[in-house]
């Protein structure tokens, strides 16, 4: 995946800030915070962030799902978002990681051909207003 695509997509992270917990690192794969025991997801943000996933790799988001600047966000970033998750291919697992500091909730998404790191932030309406993309499951810190 490109540098490119992936610098044009950390727009995504400026209103929201890094993650709270630390990376921990695994065999060679960089991977997600775990999870605390006690911390669950924002209701609502898997499913949301699954069906962002899908519109992009389908070339067709709903953006009626999303607030007005993030759905700005999107549409601007489409050509080079869609031919990255369509590259993807199937999406194989979602991991919840836990809370960042800005509320969002942290992702880890397995894809039939690679692997990344999105989080996910709900305005009050239930909309998607904003979150973090990282290829290749890394996660981004400032």
């Amino acid at each position: 995946m490109s540098f490119l695509a992936a610098a044009a997509i950390m727009i995504w992270a400026q209103p929201l800030g890094s993650l709270e917990a630390q990376a921990s690192p695994s065999a060679g794969v960089p991977s997600a915070p775990s999870a605390a025991p006690s911390s669950v997801p924002t209701a609502g943000t898997e499913a949301t962030l699954r069906r962002l996933v899908a519109g992009l790799a389908s070339g067709s988001p709903d953006y009626d799902k999303l607030s007005p600047r993030f759905a700005e966000v999107v549409r601007n970033d489409l050509p080079m978002t869609h031919p990255m998750f369509k590259k993807l291919g199937e999406l194989k697992s979602v991991t919840y990681r836990g809370h960042g500091m800005m509320g969002d909730d942290a992702y880890n998404l397995v894809f039939a051909n690679g692997e990344v790191f999105m989080s996910v932030a709900l305005d009050p309406e239930g909309r998607m207003a904003g979150g973090i993309l990282q290829p290749g499951g890394k996660v981004p810190y400032r």
